[in-house]
């Protein structure tokens, strides 16, 4: 019985948050802080600044 409420509360909490996901990340990314770390810690990662960087420059071009 305490596994099936344990389910059904996370089940809860999920739709909830998908729900409100767009309004999370608002605030998530409202902080300058947080915003300039998550940037900074993404354009570290050679894949995601190479991607960025060409798509950036391609549409430049054209």
């Amino acid at each position: 019985m305490k596994r099936l409420l344990g389910l059904l509360v996370l089940l809860v909490v999920g739709v909830i948050s998908y729900q409100m996901r767009y309004r999370f990340v608002n605030v998530f990314f409202g902080n300058s802080i947080i915003r300039k770390l998550v940037v900074h810690s993404l354009f570290n990662l050679p894949y995601v600044r190479d991607r960025l960087l060409n798509q950036v420059f391609r549409s430049a071009s054209h």
